[in-house]
């Protein structure tokens, strides 16, 4: 009996050992994103939202084609945009919105056109020495942990609610809560520029004056 113990543990201990050196080789320089893509596509698939899950699907694929090498490419370093350059696109981007009816097709030509942008605003290799992490720079990463956590699972347990009970208004989710302002031409306008700026402001892509 002792014997026979003895040996499934041994067995269990080799299977243990051979899955992670295999986990290890397999997952090796996977980027940290692409777990939380991969759930997020999943989730979209699962609550019926195709658009949404095509959109981060591509995401996943891209991530997986750069960690697997499939394409050879150098990845470059973050952008650096004139204002005015990013003042037009913003224009732009309103005025579509603001004269156009919302879902239609001149909103998805829009769509398309400032996916491949933003793709190139945020997918780059910061390169060069790093500062040191500061206390007020651990701080901000994790109050921006936190509310992200916390904003995450707001927005399932939203739709989880509204999926068991029917009811999305108890509950609602942050796109039901945005749904009658965007119904606006106005709302959308608007709701756009204060998106696209916080992103800039965020990513700090804007190049100041008098640098190259």
């Amino acid at each position: 009996m002792f014997l026979s113990v003895t040996v499934c543990v041994s067995a269990d201990n080799l299977i243990f050992m051979y899955l992670s050196q295999w986990l290890k080789v397999v997952l090796s320089g996977i980027n940290p994103w692409l777990p939380v893509l991969v759930f997020v596509t999943a989730f979209h698939i699962n609550r019926g939202s195709f658009g949404d899950a095509i959109i981060f699907g591509i995401g996943c694929l891209l991530l997986i084609a750069d960690w697997k090498r499939w394409v050879p490419w150098h990845m470059p370093e973050r952008p650096k945009i004139s204002g005015w350059v990013i003042g037009v696109v913003i224009l732009i981007s309103c005025s579509v919105l603001l004269f156009t009816q919302r879902d239609g097709w001149q909103n998805r030509v829009l769509l398309l056109t400032l996916a491949p942008i933003a793709l190139s605003m945020v997918y780059y290799r910061d390169h060069g020495p790093k500062p040191g992490a500061t206390k007020q720079m651990m701080r901000t990463k994790w109050v921006w942990v936190t509310l992200a956590l916390i904003m995450a699972v707001s927005e399932l347990f939203a739709y989880i609610f509204a999926a068991v009970y029917k009811d999305d208004s108890t509950y609602p989710t942050i796109s039901i809560l945005v749904n009658p302002t965007l119904e606006s031409p106005w709302g959308r306008a608007i709701f756009l520029t204060l998106w696209m700026l916080i992103g800039v402001g965020l990513l700090q892509i804007r190049r100041k004056r008098g640098t190259k």
